[in-house]
């Protein structure tokens, strides 16, 4: 069980395979306190990724935005409701008028959102194809290789995209010398040495 504790949140990560996409999908059921009792919500993520790890880790990343963005909505309507009521106190009964007031629309977690933070195989797929072709198993090493090189170096999304672009140059202009050196599947230690 994956579980996280945030802003007197619970998130637990339940990761499922999508047979359709041969890849995981990041799902969390998301539990708020309401006086005594609890109140929790199911949330499914659009994003897809290779691994199971990669599904929690994005689950729970995921979920915490989804919080943000319930506690956010809330706490503006929070402010107009305190608006309002100081409207009440302070005029008289005579000059009030009907406002419709509504709470905020949730702000929905879009695939964008969760690109920005994911690197998926797909996106992988679809830089490093364009140079040339690929075995299905050599792509996947790779891209499972500069996942933990990720992991282990903390890069940024950022760092990851500028690797693939690099490495997607040098994939499609090899000069002989370094024909031996950069070519899929790739290491941890090959992408590290891409700059």
């Amino acid at each position: 069980m994956w579980s996280r504790s945030y802003r007197k949140h619970v998130i637990m990560a339940f990761p499922s395979f999508d047979t359709a996409t041969n890849s995981w999908a990041p799902q969390a059921d998301i539990s708020w306190p309401i006086g005594p009792e609890r109140m929790s919500e199911f949330v499914r993520f659009p994003l897809r990724v290779m691994t199971e790890s990669e599904a929690v880790a994005c689950a729970l990343r995921s979920g915490k935005l989804w919080i943000d963005n319930r506690l956010k909505a809330r706490s503006s309507h929070d402010r107009a409701t305190l608006a309002i009521d100081h409207i009440n106190i302070d005029t008289p009964q005579n000059s009030f008028r009907r406002t419709n007031l509504k709470p905020p629309d949730k702000a929905p977690l879009t695939a964008a959102n969760d690109q920005r933070e994911v690197f998926t195989f797909a996106h992988f797929k679809s830089v490093v194809v364009l140079a040339t072709r690929f075995s299905e198993s050599a792509l996947r090493k790779s891209y499972s290789a500069l996942m933990q090189l990720q992991k282990n170096k903390k890069y940024s999304i950022t760092e990851i995209r500028a690797r693939v672009k690099r490495a997607q140059e040098l994939l499609s202009s090899q000069p002989a010398r370094r024909a031996r050196y950069y070519r899929l599947p790739m290491t941890e230690k090959t992408w590290r040495d891409i700059a």
